[in-house]
């Protein structure tokens, strides 16, 4: 391959996350020369969807070449009774995310996709109800304040506390009254006790619909109604009953290989199956600036005024933090269900969308507020393209505590207790378990950029959030404008204009 090594690139990207994607997609019609490779063969990285031969060849390349992302995975077979003995399916049935994540409707991604015209290119669906399954039963969780006041479960003390507590949320930013929120020491707990006298069995679903993976005790008030109004304020922006949609497909993966795609077409030269394994500053090129020398793992040399990866898909870079950023390990299991569980997604509305995913959270309490993590259940529907028809993928995360054994016990403890209430016991036909470390959804910090050197451009760690973060634009858009400034217009970023159909061939 001499003409990678006869080439001056503009920038080499390393990896196919979301982060990387994007930025080849923001730079696909700059005029730039880009090199995007991926030391897997396929794409997606961290936010990849696997078939379950994919899946068994990701773990074992985990135990010979481990990361700072993913570690301890392993996949069981569970003796299955109600199942029949051909209930797994092919392997390319299947395509399972080891990164699910469901994007808000008011999210910034999605005018994002559609401005850079890859939206035709993806189906989104619906994320339906919001449930907490505890003591052996599913309780929905009314997302509006109609669906509190129509909600006969509740008292009307509770119906006052939460409506109270919702219209505080709903407050335009100028109407609020911010002591509670400038407060940064009161836990949604203590604001919910003592300002809106919620009581502590309510607690667990308004720490649903924050996503919060700690506690109602631990997380920050100020914290939990940025995310609790993220959530209320999607609910009907695309239609009566959902807030919520994820990609078709493999979710975050399906939005990568769009990106690398429209990448490609843009000019954009791929390689996958090629890895950076080392990197140097050389002498400057012709025109005065640095360049960097870099080799890949055919031993192919390549020059690049530019680099840009996460630290995992970067040589000598794994470790690689925020000053002060702590990143937290979670562990996450994938679990195929011979079972459709279609109580878990009415329909939206009358004339609204059936839901393709639901979220559980799982609560272990007593109705006093638990002290622990709480556990999360994606649920996602045959309509996902994820599996088969009469199946589901069950995606379920618990932030690992003090001892890992107890938190892996609490996850399939969950797992287990939620099929047992759906009349679904001895369904579990296959999971994939693994350790996920990223940066906590609720920390203090905003991960930002990384510059070990001028030349050099790190995206953070992953965010252990549910819901797709904002904030993996601004850094997308830090990148782009450090590779194209100050020749482009930042108004540019991620717009284009529509291509005719001669462009595409």
């Amino acid at each position: 391959m001499e003409f990678l090594s006869d080439e001056i690139w503009d920038v080499i990207i390393a990896g196919t996350s979301i982060p990387q994607s994007l930025l080849a997609l923001s730079l696909s019609r700059s005029g730039k020369k880009v090199l995007h490779l991926d030391r897997r063969t396929y794409y997606g990285g961290r936010d990849a969807a696997l078939s379950l031969q994919d899946a068994e060849r990701w773990v074992e390349d985990l135990e010979k070449f481990p990361n700072s992302i993913f570690k301890d995975a392993s996949i069981s077979k569970p003796d299955s009774e109600d199942a029949g003995p051909s209930a797994l399916k092919s392997s390319r049935s299947y395509t399972l995310s080891l990164n699910p994540q469901i994007i808000y409707a008011q999210s910034k991604i999605l005018p994002t996709l559609v401005s850079s015209r890859i939206h035709t290119q993806l189906e989104f669906l619906a994320v339906g109800s919001w449930w907490v399954h505890r003591a052996g039963s599913l309780h929905k969780i009314p997302s509006t304040r109609e669906d509190v006041f129509n909600d006969e479960s509740l008292s009307m003390k509770d119906k006052r506390g939460l409506m109270k507590f919702l219209r505080y949320v709903l407050q335009d930013d100028v109407e609020l009254d911010t002591t509670l929120e400038d407060d940064t020491s009161l836990s949604l707990q203590s604001a919910l006790d003592t300002k809106f006298k919620v009581p502590a069995s309510l607690q667990a679903p308004l720490l649903a619909l924050a996503l919060s993976p700690v506690p109602a005790s631990q997380i920050p008030f100020n914290v939990a109604l940025l995310r609790i109004r993220r959530h209320m304020r999607s609910m009907g922006y695309f239609g009566p009953g959902f807030g919520a949609v994820i990609a078709k497909y493999g979710g975050n993966s399906e939005m990568s290989q769009v990106a690398c795609r429209a990448g490609a077409v843009g000019g954009g030269v791929y390689l996958l199956g090629h890895e950076l394994t080392s990197l140097t500053l050389v002498d400057q090129d012709f025109s005065g600036k640095a360049l960097l020398e870099g080799t890949l793992s055919d031993s192919t040399n390549v020059k690049a005024r530019s680099v840009a990866g996460s630290p995992e898909d970067l040589p000598t870079t794994d470790q690689a933090t925020q000053p002060g950023q702590s990143k937290e390990e979670f562990l996450r299991s994938i679990n195929v269900v011979d079972h459709s569980f279609r109580n878990l997604f009415p329909q939206t509305s009358d004339n609204g969308p059936v839901p393709a995913a639901a979220i559980v959270l799982v609560d272990e309490g007593d109705n006093t507020g638990s002290e622990k993590s709480p556990v999360y259940l994606q649920i996602h529907s045959e309509d996902t393209g994820e599996c088969p028809p009469g199946q589901c993928i069950i995606y379920a995360s618990v932030r690992v505590e003090a001892d890992k054994t107890s938190s892996k016990h609490r996850l399939e403890s969950a797992i287990q207790s939620f099929l047992e209430t759906e009349n679904a016991s001895g369904t579990l036909l296959w999971s994939l378990s693994y350790v996920f470390s990223g940066v906590s959804a609720v920390a203090n910090e905003t991960p930002t950029l990384l510059r070990p050197s001028p030349s050099i451009m790190l995206f953070p760690p992953a965010s252990q959030d549910i819901a797709f973060p904002d904030n993996v634009l601004d850094i997308v858009k830090g990148a782009w404008q450090s590779i194209t400034a100050p020749q482009t217009d930042d108004s540019s970023f991620l717009r284009f204009e529509e291509r005719e159909p001669e462009d595409e061939e």
